[in-house]
């Protein structure tokens, strides 16, 4: 009966005491007009990662040593690029609640810049060969999901993601030539009634 128990207390702790795997980490990635907000949802073993990146992290007590390495490994591992190649500005984080999960840690990661096209994810590739990290993109209302991972670092968003604003154009055309009919109509039906007139 005891060993029952153990294994029972074992099973539920392996259930709901664990959200994510360790070498798993995700990313909401919101592209808005300015800026591209991403959610982090990374293990607590992140930690591992800032002190291999810092390893005089070990003997530092100064939170402000690790919030400062926290922006770099931030500025190392997580590249956003535009259309042209552009490299988009890291610009801040915040840490967010963990929701009653001990075990992880939250952060909103602000870039400046828009149209959001490659993006190059390795956080925590240095702590972890089999490290997962899954990225949510949403640009327009539309979502796509990717993954990175060792031999797949970065990947490159489809077209569709970001073509809302190149159907404008199409839609001009036709209002142009309407507009152009109209004055042409117009302009010829005055010079009809004018030279009835006359």
């Amino acid at each position: 009966m005891k060993y029952l128990l153990l294994f029972s207390f074992v099973c539920i702790f392996n259930v709901f005491g664990y959200a994510h795997e360790t070498n798993e980490a995700f990313f909401t990635i919101i592209q808005k007009e300015n800026t591209i907000e991403i959610k982090a949802e990374f293990p607590w073993t992140m930690r591992n990662a800032l002190t291999a990146f810092n390893p005089s992290l070990k003997k530092s007590t100064n939170k402000d040593n690790f919030e400062n390495t926290f922006v770099e490994y931030i500025k190392a591992n997580l590249i956003l690029k535009d259309r042209n190649g552009n490299i988009l500005k890291y610009q801040a984080y915040q840490e967010l609640e963990n929701n009653d999960h001990s075990h992880q840690n939250n952060y909103l990661i602000i870039f400046k810049g828009s149209d959001l096209f490659e993006i190059t994810n390795t956080i925590m590739f240095n702590v972890y060969d089999n490290q997962v990290n899954y990225n949510t993109i949403t640009i327009n209302s539309k979502q796509e999901t990717f993954k990175t991972k060792s031999g797949l670092t970065h990947f490159e968003l489809s077209e569709s993601m970001n073509t809302k604003n190149r159907y404008y154009f199409f839609l001009f055309i036709p209002i142009i030539y309407i507009v152009y009919r109209w004055f042409v109509n117009k302009k010829t039906t005055t010079n009809k009634v004018y030279s009835l007139l006359l």
